[in-house]
């Protein structure tokens, strides 16, 4: 059984769809931003797209995959987290390093186990993670596998 903040995710999805979804899972997080990528070629196209400062904007950008931190996530096929992009060495040298500050991403699968894209928070401040945020993100990529795999 998914535990109350997987559960209450799965029933706003159900009953609002992928925005509500992202909307809901953003109240959870302190990022700004929360988004869902789909990987076509080299770029990352924007399917759905949360802003807590402007809530009535629902796209994002597409942008180069290697521009993004879901570049991160699509090479190991795991979340991967910066709190303050500026002072982890794991982005030293990365372009987005102090426009994007904090990212909490995890991938996207298609059915055979592909990393297809990603559902991510972000901010161009630093933000703490809070503890559980990612185990919740990847609970929804599994319910959203079949919204990423359409036609890019």
């Amino acid at each position: 059984m998914a535990d109350a903040p997987a559960a209450r995710l799965e029933a706003v999805l159900r009953t609002g769809g992928v925005r509500a979804a992202l909307v809901h899972l953003s109240g959870l997080s302190g990022h700004r931003f929360t988004a869902l990528y789909r990987f076509a070629g080299s770029h990352a196209r924007n399917l759905y797209f949360y802003d807590r400062e402007n809530p009535g904007v629902d796209r994002g950008d597409d942008y180069p995959v290697e521009v993004t931190y879901c570049v991160y996530v699509r090479e190991s096929g795991r979340p991967f987290l910066i709190e303050d992009a500026p002072a982890d060495e794991r982005v030293m040298g990365h372009g987005s390093q102090h426009a994007v500050r904090a990212y909490c991403g995890v991938p996207l699968y298609d059915r055979n186990g592909t990393v297809v894209g990603t559902l991510c928070h972000f901010d161009t401040q630093p933000v703490a993670v809070p503890p559980g945020t990612a185990e919740v993100m990847g609970h929804l990529s599994r319910l959203l596998q079949t919204t990423a795999t359409g036609p890019a």
